[in-house]
């Protein structure tokens, strides 16, 4: 067995899942481009993985599989609500119909709109946090990672705040499915849980056109570009995606950026004593732990890439959190430094698919970050280990606790 492919195995260990940027360093050094163990290919360096994201060559996997599929047999039951989902969200559409949905949904995702979340998300901040300070402790993803982006995300669509965590755990058991290394348990799990999630979003489509309202559900059911409209089954499938990865990304990055700075108390005091740099320590937090650690991608056709040969359709995975690392982008990529010079993280993918939330993500954990360390005089870890989600891709705590003063 080659370094890399034992590297590649220990990614699914609880050691790797604890830290894989090590791994990653043996995967770099090995090759920019290689064959895993299990199934396609993997890249890990910076200046390839951006110019993959960036590439026309390459298109995103769609959210289900052919029976003559290179990447092996169908795992979804195209009659179910799960993969009718997974058909239409944005982040399996690629070429013409990929630009069609991404101009309709950004239409009614403008920075604007998002800009004129600020004194929503500030108030929401301070509403969360100060509980938590006056305890002197807090669960960081319980009490703030989680319910400040899950909030703003249900009022942005529209979704009621009753129903806020009934979404979230519908989301939390279909968000396996991102994972390419996903069990058939989970799919099983998934399936059930979007059939009960999919019957909750059009009944609630149905109210918003009996009612409707200015939140995104009722500017998607009414957008119009080009003379095309979403159907139903774009909506809805893209209301949950919007949902899942609305909160997603800015729990994870709210929780391991916490977690990171806290192993880092130098720079956790710099931004404390320079809040001013908070939104470069966003992008370095970014880029230190990934929230998202891969994005996957297709050949198009039969392409050379760094001397690997990937035959058309054959699957990738783009490691963004090895890129992160590659120290022939960073100088000392290990080390977390909140004043870094342009740290320009790939964590929210890149070209045509760059992530339509990022700025409401960068904007939430902003304000998050800016009041934890404006109105604390200490933060510390409240425990002496932590425990991380058991995903390949989607890196995050299962909980952060501290104390407050």
């Amino acid at each position: 067995m080659s370094d890399a492919t034992a590297a590649a195995m220990r990614l699914f260990t609880p050691e790797g899942r604890a830290n894989p940027y090590p791994i990653y360093a043996t995967l770099r050094a090995a090759a920019a481009v290689f064959k895993t163990p299990f199934g396609g290919w993997m890249v890990t360096r910076y200046e390839t993985v951006d110019r993959i994201l960036r590439s026309s060559g390459f298109r995103t996997p769609r959210g289900y599989r052919e029976a003559n599929d290179p990447a092996g047999p169908p795992r979804y039951d195209p009659g179910t609500a799960l993969a009718l989902h997974r058909r239409h969200w944005l982040i399996f559409q690629s070429g013409d119909a990929h630009t069609r949905l991404r101009k309709l949904i950004m239409k009614v995702f403008t920075p604007r709109a998002v800009r004129a979340l600020t004194p929503r998300i500030e108030g929401l901040v301070d509403e969360l946090l100060t509980p938590a300070l006056e305890r002197g402790s807090m669960e960081v993803i319980a009490d703030l990672a989680y319910p400040l982006p899950a909030t703003v995300i249900c009022e942005l669509l529209g979704i009621p705040a009753a129903d806020r965590d009934r979404n979230r755990a519908w989301a939390a058991v279909t968000a396996s499915t991102i994972d390419p290394m996903c069990t058939d348990a989970q799919i099983k799990a998934a399936v059930d849980a979007m059939q009960e999630w999919d019957v909750y979003i059009r009944e609630l489509l149905a109210e918003r056109r009996r009612n409707p309202g200015d939140a995104l559900l009722d500017a998607m059911l009414a957008v119009e570009e080009d003379g095309t409209t979403f159907t139903e089954d774009e909506v809805a499938a893209n209301a949950t995606f919007l949902f899942l990865a609305g909160h997603e990304t800015t729990t994870n990055l709210i929780g391991n950026g916490l977690y990171a700075l806290l192993r880092a108390p130098d720079q956790l005091e710099r931004l404390r004593s320079e809040p001013g740099l908070v939104e470069n320590a966003i992008e370095e937090l970014l880029r230190f732990d990934s929230p998202v650690q891969f994005a996957p991608r297709v050949a198009v056709e039969r392409i050379e890439i760094e001397g690997a040969v990937l035959e058309e359709e054959m699957p990738i995975l783009l490691a963004l959190g090895s890129a992160n690392h590659d120290p022939a982008r960073y100088d000392r990529p290990d080390e977390l430094v909140v004043a870094r010079p342009d740290p320009k993280p790939i964590s929210f993918g890149g070209g045509a698919h760059f992530c339509v939330g990022a700025a409401l993500a960068r904007l939430e954990a902003k304000h998050a970050f800016a009041a934890l360390v404006t109105r604390t005089k200490a933060i510390e870890l409240a425990t002496e280990s932590v425990v991380w989600r058991p995903s390949l891709t989607l890196r995050s705590l299962t909980e952060l606790r501290v104390t407050l003063r």
